[in-house]
C-alpha cells in the first residue's frame, strides 16, 4: 500500500509526464531528394575542390619560387666556402714550405756528419791515442747522431716529405740538377751515377730537387 504523501507525489510526476507528451512536435518526415538537387550539389563540391587546388597550386609555385633561390644560395656560399678552404690549405703550404726545407738543410748537415769517413791511417792513429772512456764518447755522439736523423726522417715522413730515388736512374729534370759530369765505362750516358744532395716530393710535388752527378759516356 502506498502512503497518501507518495500516492499524490506518483501524481504529480503522472501529470508532468502528460503535459510533457501534449507539448512535443511530432518528428518530422524526411523530406526526398531528387537527382536535380544532388547533381546540382555535385558540382558544387566539383568546383570548389577545383578552386582548392588551383590555391594549393599556386602556394606550392611560391614556395618553389623561394626554395630555388635557396638552394642557389646555399651551392654559391658551399662554392665560397670551398674556396676559401683550398686558399687556406694554400697559405699553410706557403708558409710551412720554407720550415721544411730548413729541417732538409739540418738534415743535410746531420747526413754529411755521419758520412765523413777519416783516413784509414789517420783514423787508427786518432784510436789508438784516444782512451777508452774517449771512444766510449764518441760512439754514443756517433750513436745520438744517428737518432737525430732518424728522428728527423720520420718527422719529415709525417709531413709527407719523402726522399726522391735518382741514382743509376736516367736523368729527369723535374727531379734532379746535374751538377757535375764523369765518365763511367760501361754506364749508359746520361745516367745518374751519384746523389750530392738529396731531393724530396712534398706531398707527390717536387719540395727539393736533388743534386747529382751524371755519365757522359757511352755504354761500352
Amino acid at each position: 500500500m502506498w502512503s497518501p504523501t507518495q500516492e499524490a507525489l506518483l501524481a504529480q510526476f503522472r501529470t508532468y509526464l502528460e503535459e510533457m507528451s501534449a507539448n512535443d512536435d511530432p518528428p518530422e518526415s524526411p523530406e526526398g531528394v531528387d537527382l536535380y538537387t544532388l547533381l546540382g550539389e555535385l558540382t558544387a563540391l566539383k568546383n570548389e575542390v577545383r578552386i582548392e587546388s588551383r590555391q594549393v597550386k599556386g602556394a606550392l609555385d611560391q614556395f618553389r619560387g623561394l626554395v630555388e633561390p635557396l638552394q642557389t644560395g646555399q651551392a654559391a656560399l658551399q662554392g665560397e666556402i670551398a674556396h676559401w678552404r683550398e686558399a687556406g690549405r694554400r697559405a699553410a703550404q706557403e708558409a710551412l714550405r720554407p720550415v721544411l726545407l730548413e729541417l732538409l738543410e739540418v738534415r743535410d748537415r746531420l747526413a754529411a756528419g755521419l758520412a765523413m769517413k777519416m783516413d784509414q791511417k789517420l783514423s787508427k792513429r786518432v784510436l789508438r791515442r784516444l782512451c777508452r772512456q774517449e771512444q766510449s764518447l764518441l760512439a754514443a755522439w756517433r750513436e745520438g747522431q744517428e737518432m737525430t736523423l732518424r728522428r728527423l726522417d720520420q718527422l719529415l715522413a709525417s709531413q709527407s716529405v719523402l726522399p726522391i730515388e735518382v741514382v743509376d736512374r736516367p736523368l729527369d729534370p723535374r727531379l734532379a740538377r746535374a751538377v757535375r759530369v764523369e765518365s763511367h765505362p760501361g754506364v749508359a750516358q746520361g745516367m745518374v751515377v751519384t746523389e750530392l744532395r738529396r731531393g724530396f716530393f712534398w706531398q707527390g710535388a717536387v719540395l727539393r730537387p736533388a743534386e747529382v752527378v751524371i755519365n757522359k759516356g757511352k755504354e761500352s
